[in-house]
């Protein structure tokens, strides 16, 4: 990977702007000029060969290479601000500093911090996302939350949900195609993929297909985000069918921002596990975490 065509100016410039959905409103975030801003997003696209922005008269509309651009800025942003936090915060012994992986952070566990705050003798938490290996010592790490088969090496771990998966998309998707009467009719759908690591394209659906009975083509066709966030998100955004874990989105599914589109769902061979470093097993704000933790999945929450 080539980092020197990471402009990183004229990233900041675009997704500002494209949060804003306006080129005023970044650069007043960004505290420069209008004409930084706009000079920075044109630098972007000329690199790029593409337009992220349509130009109106009522402002910016962002273009369908802009939407796929800026869930990876957003998402790469907060995890560089969650980091730079946590290295702000290293000194500060009452901190539990606690890694998952970016999707059960954003999807299940960072929604319901509000309720460990609302105690006000809770202990700090800094969260750091990631999908590496596991290393307490030198990441300053004392809780991680992991999804897959045990054991871990050296840590303690503890059983703390499955995974069932179920092909969901947005509302309106759901209404324009109709829900799958068959699993294998989701193979005439446009498949969005969130397979990471060592995984091949569609390891997912393939698994669901052939957890329901349906057989797979030996090549799943289909977008791939390598991300389960985004894959999500581009299935809110109506780009097709995803396979969501349908313990991370369950209030997406209450609040009607995803439906599912089959009623059969299969279970994942991957679980999340609770992971602890031995040596800080007799931390009092670490248990109470874990306890906490514990409560919010009897509770529903």
């Amino acid at each position: 990977m080539d980092r020197r065509n990471l402009h990183f100016n004229a990233l900041r410039a675009f997704e500002a702007a494209a949060r804003h959905a306006s080129v005023s409103g970044a650069a007043t975030e960004l505290s420069v000029t209008h004409s930084a801003v706009s000079h920075q997003i044109k630098l972007l696209e000329q690199s790029l060969g593409v337009s992220l922005f349509q130009r109106t008269n009522r402002g910016l509309i962002i273009s369908a290479h802009g939407e796929s651009l800026l869930p990876v800025l957003m998402q790469s942003f907060d995890a560089i601000s969650l980091a730079l936090d946590d290295i702000r915060n290293l000194d500060h012994d009452d901190a539990i500093r606690v890694t998952t992986t970016p999707s059960f952070a954003s999807k299940w566990l960072v929604p319901r911090l509000s309720d460990w705050y609302s105690e006000s003798a809770a202990a700090r938490v800094h969260l750091q996302p990631s999908l590496g290996n596991l290393d307490f010592e030198s990441q300053k790490i004392d809780f991680a939350i992991r999804c897959g088969i045990p054991p871990w090496p050296d840590h303690e771990h503890e059983f703390f949900m499955p995974i069932h998966l179920v092909p969901v998309c947005s509302p309106e998707y759901l209404d324009k195609h109709g829900a799958l009467r068959d699993p294998a009719d989701a193979l005439d759908h446009n498949l969005i993929h969130a397979d990471i690591g060592d995984h091949d394209l569609g390891d997912e659906w393939r698994d669901w297909l052939q957890g329901c009975g349906a057989e797979c083509p030996a090549k799943m066709q289909g977008l791939s985000f390598h991300d389960p966030a985004l894959a999500m998100q581009a299935a809110t955004d109506g780009l097709g069918l995803a396979i969501g874990y349908q313990e991370l989105i369950d209030r997406d599914l209450q609040l009607g921002k995803l439906v599912s589109a089959s009623d059969k769902t299969v279970k994942h061979q991957f679980s999340y596990y609770l992971v602890y470093n031995k040596a800080i097993t007799n931390n009092g704000a670490v248990h109470e975490f874990r306890d906490w933790l514990f409560e919010q999945l009897s509770q529903g929450n």
